[in-house]
């Protein structure tokens, strides 16, 4: 996930909660998983813990365990000291003293990838050159997504996410609105370091209830394959 000697595009498939459609998306060629423990959710996040420590145990180590969260650091670090996750997803923009504080209390393998939103406005500081700066020594990656919350399928402007790419001194993952018949030109266009999925390989089923449909992941997967071989970067 993390070798920067393969120019390989990363592959980060969100939203688990089941963990058969984990398991069974840690088998396709994804790099990462990722699991949502947020605020906003119904279910405490002890509750959360438990049962994604559960899940983790079975998951192959092949595979990134991302943990995305919008706590704050005494949070994070107890859900963390229940759930063995590898890489923290972070929505709250911390100050870089915090960052550095959950990596002494985790200890340096943890990873931390912090998210950026292309509506400047939702970002502190709001200038894109200001807060790649002040989080390229503490962050391990930037998740550039659409919007600050994710998850709302909506596509970022290309020259954009392709200017943050260019700029940024660590790693950036783009997300937001990509699919399987998608995401190869924002690929080409953008020539992100990996490529995050959330709304564009799940179903809305009755109930308001968000599913991982399987079919759109091998998609999603395959796509991103193609893109790479069309670019000559290795998939190693």
């Amino acid at each position: 996930m993390w070798d920067r000697g393969s120019n390989r595009t990363r592959i980060k498939l969100c939203w688990f909660d089941y963990l058969e459609a984990a398991y069974e998306a840690s088998s396709i060629g994804a790099d990462a998983l990722g699991f949502h423990c947020l605020r906003d959710s119904t279910v405490d996040w002890r509750a959360k813990a438990e049962y994604f420590a559960s899940l983790l145990d079975v998951l192959p180590s092949t595979v990134e365990k991302v943990l995305l969260v919008d706590y704050p650091l005494d949070t994070v670090t107890a859900i963390l000291d229940v759930a063995a996750f590898d890489t923290v997803q972070l929505y709250p923009d911390w100050d870089p003293s915090e960052i550095d504080q959950l990596r002494s209390d985790r200890g340096e393998g943890i990873k931390v990838l912090k998210v950026m939103s292309a509506r400047e406005s939702e970002n502190t500081p709001s200038n894109p050159t200001a807060f790649l700066d002040l989080y390229s020594s503490s962050a391990d990656a930037i998740l550039l997504d659409s919007y600050r919350g994710g998850g709302t399928g909506t596509l970022a402007d290309s020259d954009y996410c392709a200017s943050i790419v260019r700029q940024s001194g660590i790693p950036v993952i783009i997300a937001g609105g990509l699919n399987a018949n998608n995401v190869g030109d924002r690929i080409r266009a953008i020539r992100p370091f990996g490529v995050d999925v959330e709304t564009g390989v799940s179903d809305r089923v009755s109930g308001g209830r968000v599913l991982k449909n399987l079919g759109k992941c091998r998609a999603f997967v395959d796509a991103v394959v193609r893109a790479d071989c069309e670019l000559g970067r290795r998939r190693t």
